[in-house]
């Protein structure tokens, strides 16, 4: 069908955190050749113009289409309030990942003020807040989300944690979803992906022994998840699907059907979030779509060829979403859930 439901937008690599488990924000060891350097990226960043125009461009396409600014650190771009006027007037959905942590804490409630409305902030809560004190970095990003995203109830619309579950912290995702939910905040549960070559350049993660299996343990918190009626996000629809490719089997068939575009931060068309490819970015993201909103298929064969050279599977649930949307528009109800839970 070709038709794009969910947009990931790096809108830049620059960030306020040096996360070991990140690949984005720094040039990293058996980088490929054919990758840019960190320097490269600094320099061509996409402007506010651009992507204000690519907005428009992906309206016409799709008007439901829904769109996740990632970084780096995306608060840290002085024009995000543009950006996030631009796709409040113009009825463009969207969330903000942002860490949360101090470091842009003040430009999270600067944002709050320059904008007439935030639609929708996301930020990580992982398990190891309770589990494992380890990784300093996720602890920060963990324990920053869990204290500072309650504090935006009735301020912003959409609040979501990222909760991303390990083999080290799995054992506790029910607690924490439970947690999250008497918060009234939503919990959107991913599992672990592993950098599986160089090529994947959005983790520096290559351990397998974190890669979660299935477990009668695991189907017990998940079935509890959804018995309790816990605010997760498209837990019913989702973690059935989600079960069947751990540890980390997906296959997307993005090269058949455009359903997920994912924008790097130089302006360049990514195979997926995971993977930049090495031909996909050779056709820029306003060649993609035409200012009619039309799609030049063209791509199809980058993302073949990229795919088949450098995708060895993933756990990337934004896939899955986007093309549950294209099979069924309804549940776009479900990607931007309501807000009656955290209004009861």
């Amino acid at each position: 069908m070709d038709n794009i439901q969910i947009v990931n937008w790096l809108l830049t690599r620059r960030c306020n955190l040096d996360c070991g488990y990140c690949r984005i924000i720094r040039d990293y060891h058996e980088m490929p050749k054919e990758y840019p350097n960190m320097g490269y990226y600094y320099s061509n960043e996409m402007d506010t113009n651009f992507v204000i125009m690519i907005l428009k461009r992906l309206k016409l396409h799709n008007p439901n289409c829904f769109h996740i600014f990632y970084g780096g650190e995306p608060i840290l771009r002085k024009d995000l309030p543009e950006i996030i006027n631009y796709c409040n007037k113009n009825d463009i959905i969207y969330t903000i990942i942002t860490n949360i942590t101090d470091g842009v804490q003040p430009m999270v409630e600067a944002l709050i003020d320059s904008t007439d409305r935030v639609m929708g902030l996301s930020s990580s809560v992982d398990p190891l807040v309770v589990n494992d004190k380890s990784d300093t970095a996720r602890l920060m990003k963990s324990t920053a989300g869990l204290n500072k995203l309650p504090q935006y109830g009735g301020v912003i619309n959409d609040l979501v944690a990222e909760v991303t579950i390990d083999s080290r912290n799995v054992e506790h995702i029910y607690e924490t979803v439970k947690k999250l939910s008497d918060l009234k905040i939503n919990s959107s549960v991913n599992f672990i992906d592993i950098a599986k070559s160089p090529y994947y350049d959005f983790s520096n993660v290559t351990d397998k022994s974190l890669l979660v299996h299935r477990s009668t343990e695991l189907k017990n918190q998940l079935d509890r998840i959804v018995q309790d009626g816990l605010d997760v996000h498209m837990a019913k629809t989702l973690f059935p699907l989600i079960w069947k490719i751990l540890p980390s089997n997906l296959d997307c068939g993005i090269e058949n059907d455009i359903h997920n575009l994912c924008i790097d931060s130089d302006d360049a068309v990514r195979l997926c979030l995971r993977i930049r490819g090495v031909g996909t970015p050779s056709m820029k993201v306003d060649d993609l779509i035409d200012s009619n909103g039309n799609l030049d298929l063209g791509i199809k064969k980058f993302y073949e060829a990229d795919k088949k050279a450098y995708c060895m599977g993933c756990n990337h649930t934004c896939m899955i979403m986007s093309k549950l949307l294209v099979e069924d528009e309804n549940l776009i109800g479900e990607q931007h859930h309501s807000d009656k839970r955290r209004n009861e």
